[in-house]
């Protein structure tokens, strides 16, 4: 089997490396603070996981898709950190920064220093890890327990690492497919493999066990809609009212929901697998999969895993984006450095100053994916106009009074102002605010890229004046922003149809 050797290592060399490392760890934090500010690190489940959080913290149920394991250890660090955001981040960047220390112990199982820093710095400077690990969402911590896994089992702790799958599992669903992948490429055996399952086993059936408390049923996993048939169109995913959410979902038993959706995956699953890989290609480059494939075929042991979640996703009714490929490049990095290792040592004879080259062909994959829109999506990561959306909510929270009922397409606004938020849906003008005033929401918020994309419906209740005079089931309460595409319209809902507005 061919594996790159570790050649004999001398005193500069290794304080070289040191050196390389502690750089590569500093300038990876500085990087992933220097996005935190830029953005603010919600998302469209960020609200959830807050809201999960609280609830975790005062011993409540808190129904949902998500599972528990990031809301649990946002509640644990809210202990020492204040704010209703900054746990979470907080969460997430020590998370990220554990990646990176997991991904040089993994490397150095098969490569010197130098080269095993080479990974790190890789995963350091992308894009996608830096910015998620300053967002409020599981991306980070998924990572670190699932790759601190991978690495016990690398040295033999079967057991140990079957419990750290168990609890990645807890953090997010899609991790199954990963520890299913992590027990085929242990290199432990049947025995090995049995050891991975009863650690993992160990963490799992207690967490069903809490499921069935907070559900009133068994189930392997709340988020069902991850089990379902692929949508024909992306405005199917927007919800109406006069749609049954409860046909829209289809059967709860997940035999029933694996029949139910079987078709529609089969159809569509050569489709989705060309979208999943064309979203791999642009978070890992070129420059970088040369090195990566070289390294990836001399591999043969656990660390193999997360390359095949890429044949999985397309069976799952996950959204196509980038972060998914998040969970294949700290995996990558190490190949990659394996790679360079090995084409050096079997270069050096012909090709002068080989490990240069490769070294030089990382940087440029760098700068490639900086360049394209990985990077750019790190850098302007906040899905609308932040800072008016978090102006609106601190108006509702100087106005509205405790229980208030905010109804938006997405939470934002809702969280900012830490009232409760019902969703807008996707019907014609006269549907959604009915449905406004028998929902007993007290206010509506409209967000003006939302009316230009999503519901174009409501354009001439925030763009034509004398038409909002005329309206009677909600009047302006609030605006904001003066830059196009910023704007932000807070109505109320009277429920007086005759009220003046």
């Amino acid at each position: 089997m061919l594996r790159p050797s570790r050649p004999p290592s001398d005193q500069p060399r290794s304080r070289l490396a040191l050196f390389s490392l502690g750089l590569a760890l500093l300038v990876g934090l500085l990087l992933r603070l220097w996005l935190a500010g830029l953005n603010a690190g919600i998302t469209m489940d960020s609200p959830r996981y807050v809201g999960m959080a609280e609830a975790i913290a005062q011993g409540e149920r808190m129904p949902g898709p998500a599972h528990h394991g990031y809301p649990a250890l946002i509640a644990v660090t809210a202990l020492a950190v204040s704010g209703r955001e900054w746990p979470g981040r907080v969460v997430s960047l020590v998370a990220g920064m554990a990646v990176l220390l997991l991904v040089h112990a993994l490397a150095r199982r098969t490569l010197s220093p130098g080269w095993a820093t080479l990974a790190v710095w890789l995963v350091a400077l992308h894009p996608l890890a830096a910015v998620y690990s300053g967002a409020i969402m599981t991306e980070s911590t998924v990572l670190a327990l699932f790759y601190g896994s991978l690495l016990l089992i690398e040295t033999r702790r079967f057991g140990l690492g079957g419990t750290l799958l168990g609890a990645s599992y807890v953090v997010r669903p899609d991790a199954l497919a990963l520890a299913l992948f992590a027990v085929l490429f242990s290199g432990g055996g049947r025995r090995g493999a049995l050891w991975v399952l009863a650690g993992f086993a160990v963490v799992l059936i207690p967490y069903l066990g809490y499921l069935r408390w907070e559900r009133g049923t068994w189930m392997l996993t709340p988020k069902t809609v991850l089990v379902r048939p692929a949508f024909e169109a992306k405005g199917e995913a927007e919800w109406r009212v006069g749609a049954s959410r409860d046909t829209d979902e289809g059967p709860r038993a997940l035999g029933d929901r694996i029949r139910w959706a079987a078709p529609s995956i089969a159809r569509h699953y050569r489709p989705g697998l060309q979208r999943h890989l064309a979203l791999l290609r642009r978070a890992w480059p070129w420059p970088w999969v040369a090195l990566s494939v070289a390294g990836w075929v001399v591999w043969r042991r656990a660390l193999l895993a997360p390359i095949f979640l890429v044949v999985v996703l397309p069976l799952l009714t996950v959204p196509f984006e980038a972060r998914f490929s998040l969970l294949l490049v700290p995996a990558l990095a190490v190949f990659a450095a394996n790679g360079g290792s090995w084409l050096t040592a079997r270069l050096a004879a012909r090709v002068p100053r080989v490990s240069s080259w490769g070294v030089a062909i990382a940087a440029f994959g760098a700068w490639w994916v900086w360049s394209g829109p990985i990077g750019l999506q790190a850098r302007y990561f906040d899905d609308g106009p932040m800072a008016q959306m978090r102006e609106a909510g601190a108006w509702l929270a100087d106005h509205a009074r405790p229980g208030t009922v905010v109804m938006d397409r997405k939470a934002y606004v809702p969280f900012f102002a830490g009232l409760e938020h019902i969703q807008l849906p996707n019907d014609d003008y006269d549907t959604i605010l009915d449905f406004a005033r028998r929902s007993g929401a007290d206010f509506l918020v409209v967000e003006e890229y939302v009316v230009a994309t999503l519901r174009p419906q409501l354009l001439r209740l925030v763009q034509d004046r004398d038409f909002r005079l005329r309206e009677k089931r909600v009047r302006q309460a609030f605006v904001t922003g003066t830059v196009p595409m910023t704007g932000v319209a807070v109505f109320e809902v009277v429920r007086d149809s005759v009220a003046a507005p």
